[in-house]
Order: structure tokens, then sequence, then C-alpha cells
């Protein structure tokens, strides 16, 4: 027997949208128009749904549409059949981690926090939303009852649009023996997994607006036992839609009222205000001679101060409810008219109420299709060569994010655990100095150089995980110059870099044209740091580049990320050489490699001892080896935990310091080639040779590229086979002889 939730006291599905957790279920029938009167109609709701759950969603060229203020989740197929919608403010809260079954109708949402949930002993709990269809002859439905109600030890909600009758949630209509027995294996696993069925008895779902069809009750929803005391409310009181499926909201007890704080709007902050707070903001003098602890509790206290006046002078960010763009208020009141003619329809069941309901739909979904044409075309008219790729973006709309889809890797924890270890192998861990000395040697830091490095930063850049962008600190520097100078310049005079400054978002980035996304190598990862930091960071490249150029630890055929190399200028050196090289009617073949995961490879014991040797000054020395040691980084991917970890390896990947303390490392790998040149650009390289024919250049490339391996073993990188590349350079007159078929044998492959 199924077991029924108790009802809720009267008014507690009115409480204040704290303590309820709002979920939505409805079927759209692959409209668009039904997709967007849904979305619009949650202005008039009481508690602004968290989650919105759909089966039939409206697809486009693999695409589904968009709403401001959510985020879509769907299987990877080219037409799903169910999809999850998940407010932001919801997602800055939890960890939602979607699960996908290799099918296009069933989705699974992981909802997850760091503490308890619902106030229980719980950290989890699990949103199904399947989309189950009749298959062959009505018999078979193309969802299991396996898949639906799994036993599960934690809280577990079941819905969507099951297309199961049952005289427990319709007990009017006569079913015949044949539905029963071919639809009770739902209910009896239902039962035997202790769900109760939330949907009153009798309660229609689906009211057919042509034909003769009965309503019926299809679309239903499911609790187990942890969950089943959750649960506040189910109701259908929420306008019609144009869809023949009712709108269902299922209303939970708040997961957690621990709520992480809004993010800031950080363009408009009010400078007005602030310009004589800054003006009068005073940098405590940084402690003499200090131990690491004390240097970091210092830019703690300084900085943590200084951003206290300026979040208290930035709003915070709401959750937006607009409308689309193209919306009218015309459009408004069509909505009304059709959600009215939708209910009378609903309350008095005759052919003519039913005519009406349609003529209504069918006219507003017109007038919809109109608004959006009118909007698009005056969007097109006004179009500047600058919004052309957001035009592109409108018309085709953007990918489905791949999520890490790991083998063995169940919880959020565990795969995060298994990106970390992948990315992040552990390492002898940074050792910095009992006590710091200031370096007399060190020029000092000047307002000059500050302004410089600022002068560089994009307003657009990403900001690590404090928040705050470029543009604030502009403006901070352009009111108060000695603020920046004062915090910063102890930190360069000291060699050091603070632990406050060494926490990183990783943002894990899919590679696309994988054929898996079940392998950690099919994904990479994008680190973000405090802007204050890559401030710093720079004026130290700025310095180190000079330092490094007038001691000749960068190779001159070494490209990319330099002022004043770039991608041309090693295309043009590699065809320069090359046909240098042809002229004496020699044969030419390059070899082109890349270093496997080059940046998260650079060790910092070893890139230390190559700039010291080198001559670079000693302050710079130690700071490198303080910014390299110590850090920690938080993933940052669909379902991620969010707990920091440390890393003890690798520059990190979009700092601005990475791409020239990489270059450093790598430049001894560079030698001279008779008869050939090598060049490289940032992690790739390229050797040329030239001989009297190519299979003489297949055996010296061999060569070389046995020397180079020993040589990069010992600064512990290696290449990548599947990324190598062998091209035989051909003149007009080289072209007549028969190509060269002779392998080349890279780490025996």
């Amino acid at each position: 027997m199924i077991n029924r939730p108790t009802p809720p006291p009267p008014g507690q599905g009115l409480a204040p949208a704290p303590a309820f957790l709002s979920i939505i279920q409805h079927n759209c029938l692959g409209s668009w128009n039904v997709f967007l009167s849904l979305f619009e109609s949650f202005k008039e709701v009481t508690i602004y749904p968290s989650i919105v759950l759909l089966q039939d969603p409206p697809v486009n060229k693999a695409h589904l549409p968009s709403f401001n203020g959510f985020k879509s989740f769907f299987p990877p197929v080219r037409k799903p059949r169910v999809a999850a919608y998940v407010h932001m403010s919801f997602l800055s809260n939890y960890t939602v981690l979607p699960r996908f079954k290799g099918v296009d109708d069933v989705l699974a949402l992981d909802i997850s926090t760091d503490g308890p949930l619902f106030g229980t002993a719980f950290h989890s709990f699990r949103v199904i939303n399947a989309y189950s269809t009749n298959t062959v002859n009505h018999r078979v439905h193309s969802v299991a009852p396996e898949d639906l109600f799994p036993d599960l030890g934690f809280p577990l909600l079941v819905l969507g649009d099951l297309n199961i009758h049952n005289p427990l949630s319709d007990p009017l209509p006569h079913f015949s023996q044949r539905e029963i027995s071919s639809l009770n294996p739902y209910f009896e696993k239902a039962a035997e997994s202790g769900f109760a069925l939330l949907n009153p008895p009798g309660e229609y779902t689906r009211f057919p607006l042509v034909g003769n069809a009965r309503p019926s009750v299809i679309d239903l929803a499911f609790a187990n036992p942890p969950l089943l005391p959750l649960v506040k409310s189910w109701e259908a009181s929420l306008p019609s839609t144009g869809s023949d499926h009712i709108l269902i909201t299922i209303t939970l007890a708040t997961p957690s009222l621990n709520q992480k704080p809004p993010r800031l709007r950080w363009a408009d902050t009010d400078w007005e205000a602030l310009d004589p707070i800054v003006k009068g903001f005073k940098v405590p003098a940084a402690p003499l001679c200090p131990t690491p602890p004390q240097l970091d509790e210092w830019m703690s206290e300084s900085l943590n101060r200084l951003i206290a006046l300026l979040k208290e002078h930035t709003p915070a960010s709401r959750p937006s409810h607009h409308s689309k763009p193209w919306w009218t208020p015309h459009l408004t009141i069509l909505r009304r008219e059709c959600h009215k003619a939708a209910r009378t329809a609903k309350e008095h069941d005759t052919p003519h109420m039913r005519e009406v309901a349609g003529t209504s739909k069918r006219g507003y979904f017109k007038a919809i299709k109109a608004a959006k044409n009118k909007h698009w075309s005056s969007f097109l008219l006004t179009a500047t060569p600058q919004s052309l790729w957001t035009a592109k973006r409108f018309a085709y709309g953007r990918a489905q994010p791949r999520f890490p889809s790991l083998p063995g890797a169940e919880t959020p924890l565990q795969m995060n655990r298994v990106l970390l270890d992948h990315f992040f192998p552990p390492k002898e861990p940074f050792s910095p100095p009992a006590r710091l000395r200031p370096d007399r040697s060190a020029p000092p830091l000047t307002t000059d150089e500050i302004a410089a490095a600022l002068s560089k930063c994009s307003p657009t850049s990403a900001p690590g995980p404090d928040g705050i962008p470029y543009s604030t600190w502009k403006q901070v520097n352009k009111i108060n110059p000695s603020i920046l100078l004062h915090i910063l310049a102890p930190l360069v005079l000291l060699g050091y870099h603070p632990a406050s400054l060494k926490g990183s978002n990783g943002v894990v980035l899919d590679k696309p044209g994988k054929s898996s996304y079940e392998s950690p190598s099919s994904f990479r990862i994008i680190v973000l740091i405090r802007t204050i930091s890559k401030i710093l960071e720079r004026i130290i490249a700025a310095r180190l580049l000079v330092a490094a150029r007038i001691r000749g630890l960068l190779h001159p055929n070494q490209c990319g990320s330099l002022p004043g190399l770039s991608t041309y200028d090693a295309c043009l050196t590699l065809t320069n050489d090359v046909r240098t090289l042809q002229r004496p009617r020699l044969k030419v073949s390059s070899l082109f490699l890349d270093i496997k995961a080059g940046f998260d490879n650079v060790d910092n014991k070893t890139l230390a001892r190559i700039v010291r040797e080198g001559g670079i000054p000693p302050y710079l020395v130690s700071w490198v080896s303080s910014f390299l040691g110590e850090r920690s980084c938080t993933l940052v991917f669909q379902g991620a935990p969010g707990t920091p970890a440390p890393v003890n390896v690798g520059a990190p990947q979009g700092c601005p310091l990475s791409p020239l303390l990489f270059l450093l490392y790598v430049a001894p790998l560079h030698f001279g080639i008779p008869r050939g040149l090598m060049i490289s650009y940032v992690d790739d390289f390229a050797l040329t040779v030239a001989s009297l024919s190519y299979r003489g250049n297949i055996r010296r490339l061999q060569d070389l590229f046995d020397r180079l391996e020993r040589k990069a073993a010992r600064l512990g990188v290696s290449f990548s086979v599947a990324k190598t590349e062998l091209i035989h350079w051909r003149t007009p007159s080289q072209r007549r002889s028969p190509k060269c078929t002779s392998p080349i044998q890279i780490k025996g492959e």
C-alpha cells in the first residue's frame, strides 16, 4: 500500500520564501510558447521556484531555450525529453550535480551542501525527472520501475509525466485488466521501496483541449521515506500555460538556513561616497623582519579592512525575474485572457469552452511569435561589428557544457579528488624561510609600476575568489595611489607572496571534440586568482623579463607570451628557414612536438635553481618560489563541493606571470642543430632538419628527439605522442617524386 503524506496545516503553503523549497513540474508539449508562458507566469507566485523540471521541453538544433536567472541541465543527446532549470540563487548556495543515465527521458539532480540538509543528518538529496512514454502496444513504458524507484538511504523525490494510470491516483474511471497488469509493477515497486504518492487522489493533471478524451492523472510525484516528512504541499494552483498538462508545485522544507551572501554589483559601487574614505585610508606599516605567519596576518588585516569599506558601499545583486526583452504589455493581457479561458474550460468541461480556450491559446502564441520576430529584426537592424558574435550566439545558441562523469567517482567529493589528483599530483611541499629579511638591493616599488600594471588589466577579466574586478582597484588607485603601493611594496622587498593571495578557483572546462568525457584528461583547468594578486604578478613579470633578457636566460628561438614575439614571428621564422634550407636542393622535414601538461609540471625547486644560477636578483628568486609554493585551489564545476585543497605543483594557468615562468623553465631544452633549426612557441616545439633524403631526415629527427627527451626528463616534463606531427616540406619540383612513407618512432610508437 502506498503511504500518503499528512496535509500541512492551513496557511503553511504561503509561508515566506526562505522557509520552503519550491519545485515546479510541467510538460511543455515541445512548445517554445508554452515554455515562455510558463516562466513568465512565475511573476504571479508567492514563492519563486528554485527548480523547474520539464518533460518534453522545446528543442531546436540540440539547444534548449534559456531564461534569465536560470541555468539549464538536460541529457547530452540531440533531442532530450527531460530538462531541469535551476535558479542561480539556489546554485550559489547548494552543490547541484546532474546525473545522466545515457538516455533521453531520465535526468537526476544530486543536491548537497557542507552542512546537514533539512535539519536532518543527511547531506544530500536527489530529484529524478522522467518522461515515461508508451512503446509497444501501450504495454511497455520507456522508463523501467527500477530506474524510477531506486532504494536509497537519503531523501529522494521522483516526478514526471509517467503516463501511468492507477486507481490509487485516479479512483473514478474504470481501468481494464490489461492496463492494471501492465502498470501495476510501477506502483508495486514504489510500495516495496516505501515511496509515498504525493498526488491527491482524483486531482486531474491533464485536460485535453481537443477531442473527447477524458481528463486523467498521469503527472505523478513520489517521495521516499527519508523525504516524506519534509514535504509541505502538492498544489496545482498556477495558471495555464497553453499546455494540456497543468502546472504542479511541490513544496519542501528549506534544505538549509545557512545561505551564502549574494554577489556584489561592483559596477554600481558608490564611488562618490567612497572618495573621501579612500583618500583618508591608511595602510598600517608592515612588520620589520617578520615571520611568514606575521606577514600573512598583516596582509590579511590590511586587505580585509579595505575590502570591508568597499563592500559597504557596493549593492548586492538580486535574482532577476524580468521577462524577455521582446515581451510587451499586450502579451501580458493576452496571457491573462488565455489563462482565464483555460480555467473556464477546466471548470466547465464543454466543447464550446474547449474551443474558446483553444482559440485564445492560438492567438496568444501567434502574438508571441510576432513579438519575437519584430524584436529580432530590430536587433539585426541596429547590430554593430561588436555585436555580431552576440547575434550568432542568439541564432545558434550555446552548446551544452560537458560535466565530469568519471568511473568510480559517485559523489562530488570523490569526483573532486580524482580531478585534483590528475591535475595536481602530490609533490614535495615548499618550505618558506623561518624569518623574512628585506633585500636592500631590490628597487623600491613605484606608483608608476602599479599604474603600468593596471593599464594592462582588462575590465572583462574574470575575478578570483573574492569577486573583486580590476575596475575596482583601478578606481582605488586613481583616488589614493598610496594604498596599493603600501600594501604591495613590502611583499616585493621581502620576496614573499602571502597565503591570503594564493587561494584560487580552478574552473574545469571540457576540451571540445573529445570522443569521451569519462577521463580527467578530457578536461582542462583555468585558474582564477584574486585580481590584486595578479597586479603584483604583472609587476614581478615586468621586472623578471628585463632581468632574464639581460642575462640571456631566454633562447632567441623562443616565441609566444613575450612582447614582440607572437605566432606570426614563429611562423615567419620557420617558413624562412625551410626555404633557406631548400635552396641547395636539400630535402627538409619538421617534427612538431607538444609538452604534456606543460604549466602543471613546472617544479618549484628546479625553476628556482635555473633562475638563481642564471643571475636573477635574489628577491625575485625568493618571491617566485613563494608564489609557486603552498597554494590552494577550489575546483569549480557543476556539482563541485567547493572545498579548497592544497596544491604544490605547477604554474597556475591564467596567471600573468605563469607563461614567463614556463619559458624560463623550458629554455634549457633548446640546443643548436647543424643544418637545421629548433623553434618553440610556449609549450610547442618544432625540430627542422635538412639532408639529401627524407629517410635521412627521419633518422636525424629520431636522434634529435631522443636527445631532447633526455633533457626534458631532467626537468620532469615529457612530450605528448598523440599530438606529435611529422611534415616533409616539398618544393614544386620535389612534388613529382614519390612521397616518403617511412615512419618515425616516438617513445616506441
